[in-house]
């Protein structure tokens, strides 16, 4: 018989911490698991590293158009 596994590996939980709260800190939740397969371990190891990349890259744009509006408007309070 089976042992009911721990409430953290429940699949939507482990998700969520993965995609929205903690991000690739979440992916020992994922090896951990044993409700995944190795196959869908990968996976959801392969799409957080691309999740991840595309976060930073958003991140690094909003930043960059941040500091071209500070510089506009610095740029025109001067005299």
């Amino acid at each position: 018989m089976m042992a009911k596994a721990k409430w953290y590996y429940n699949v939507w939980f482990v998700l969520l911490m993965l995609f929205v709260v903690v991000g690739p800190f979440g992916l020992p939740l994922v090896w951990k698991n044993p409700h995944f397969s190795r196959r869908v371990k990968v996976i959801l190891t392969l799409v957080m590293i691309a999740y991840t990349i595309a976060l930073i890259d958003l991140t690094i744009r909003a930043v960059r158009a941040v500091l071209q509006e500070v510089d506009a408007f610095n740029a025109s309070l001067r005299f």
